[in-house]
């Protein structure tokens, strides 16, 4: 009985074992590969970035001064040119400040002639002065000698006392005439320099005046805005009979875009990619309004400056772009493609070859595994001959995301490289390799 069982269950195995086998080879002989050949041609590594089109110098048009809007003579798309009056606030109040500045500058300088004059009249009178204190002196000089000479008669008995006295007092008058002529000197003096610093008061007086004129002529000026450039306005900010208030900040009137043949595009760029963009690469991008159209530009700055929202840094980049026919506009969105580098004439590997991990253990030959342990090495299949898939090791360079560059390799233009495994009802089959590699996301980045 047992011996019976033990048969029974040896048969069941070796049935199974059998059926393994067969399905296996059956699926075996069904294997097919789907290739893609490797060709010859131009690649190209790119970088993709968003962006606003604008123009490239936009001038912001204020007032300077508080007013009512009385009247705008430009509007939405108007074409200026630099000096043309745009818009213009009420004058009245700036032509009354005008006014009084005006009579206020009159009365200034009406009030420095007259301390001219006095000064005049102050100077002639310390003249006089000293004039008279010179003939004082010399009248003192005179009375001294003769009352020092009368002394001497007396003291030789040849006057008497009356005639010495007589003389004494003509000294002592002449004395008091000329310390009063000394005194009235320095009044004069005195009261010249009081003219003389008036003259002054008064002279700053007119150049305040004629400084606050000169402010009340500019504000009056001011209330005609006028265009600082040659361009076209492409936005009005005030409506006629709006009052404008100028102080903390210049009211905004109009943005008059200096040249709309010449735009500029501004590019964010993330902080991984902004190492490998460089002043002067060639950029394509595209509008919505015009999806079938290219427009081609070139970088001309990369700005250094970090732009960090929720903790995600990019880069602003300026792309030039002709805009003759006027196509684009201020504000629309931009989808950058910018060039980092170029290859030309060389063997283009597919990715999805790249990609491709054969079913089973594959066992390769010593060279395969020599050249595959190479620095920076990778692995294709190719088809030979017989039909049958070859490992060939290759070197790889830079990707635009469809095909890679072959640095190094034995693969030649037209070679059938494998992308995909069928099995006999035509699905692809996916070895637990490349499950992994897609799971572990070896494949993101511009690394095929």
């Amino acid at each position: 009985m047992k011996k019976s069982i033990i048969i029974s269950i040896l048969f069941f195995i070796i049935i199974a074992i059998s059926f393994g086998i067969y399905t296996h080879l059956r699926s075996q002989e069904s294997f097919t590969f789907k290739t893609r050949k490797a060709v010859k041609g131009n690649i190209a590594q790119t970088i993709s970035a968003t962006g606003t089109v604008n123009p490239v110098t936009i001038v912001n048009v204020g007032a300077q001064v508080t007013g009512k809007v009385l009247k705008l003579f430009a509007d939405f798309n108007s074409i200026v040119k630099k000096g043309d009056i745009v818009a213009k606030i009420d004058p009245e109040l700036y032509k009354s400040d005008l006014e009084e500045g005006e009579a206020r500058l009159k009365t200034a300088r009406a009030n420095l002639k007259s301390i001219s004059k006095a000064i005049s009249y102050a100077e002639s009178k310390v003249k006089i002065a000293g004039a008279e204190i010179k003939k004082a002196k010399a009248g003192l000089a005179y009375a001294q000698k003769e009352y020092e000479r009368y002394v001497e008669l007396f003291k030789k008995d040849l006057v008497s006392a009356s005639e010495r006295d007589q003389k004494e007092l003509a000294y002592k008058e002449a004395l008091a005439r000329f310390e009063g002529a000394n005194a009235e000197l320095d009044g004069q003096k005195a009261n010249l320099f009081s003219k003389k610093a008036d003259y002054e008061a008064s002279f700053s007086q007119v150049e305040s005046a004629e400084a606050a004129l000169d402010r009340d002529k500019t504000n009056l000026d001011y209330t005609i805005i006028r265009s600082p450039v040659d361009g076209i306005v492409v936005s009005r900010e005030v409506d006629e009979g709006q009052t404008l208030t100028a102080r903390m900040e210049t009211p905004l009137l109009f943005k008059i875009a200096e040249d709309l043949t010449k735009m500029q595009v501004n590019a964010s760029i993330d902080e991984a990619d902004i190492g490998r963009i460089k002043a002067g690469q060639q950029a394509l991008f595209t509008v919505d309004a015009f999806p079938y159209t290219t427009f081609k530009g070139s970088l001309k700055q990369v700005r250094i400056a970090p732009i960090i929202v929720q903790n995600v840094v990019t880069y602003d980049v300026l792309i030039e772009v002709e805009n003759k026919e006027l196509k684009l506009k201020p504000g629309m969105t931009a989808n950058v493609t910018i060039t980092v580098t170029h290859m030309s004439d060389i063997i283009k590997i597919p990715n999805r070859a790249l990609r491709f991990t054969p079913l089973g253990d594959i066992k390769l030959n010593k060279k395969v595994k020599k050249g595959f342990k190479k620095k920076n090495s990778r692995l294709v299949w190719r088809i030979d001959e017989k039909g049958d898939p070859e490992p060939v090791p290759i070197r790889t360079g830079i990707t635009d995301g469809e095909y890679t560059e072959l640095v190094r390799g034995d693969v030649r233009d037209g070679d059938k490289l494998v992308i995909e495994a069928m099995d006999g009802t035509g699905d692809p089959i996916i070895s637990k390799k490349t499950e992994h590699r897609q799971r572990s996301g070896v494949m993101r980045g511009f690394r095929p």
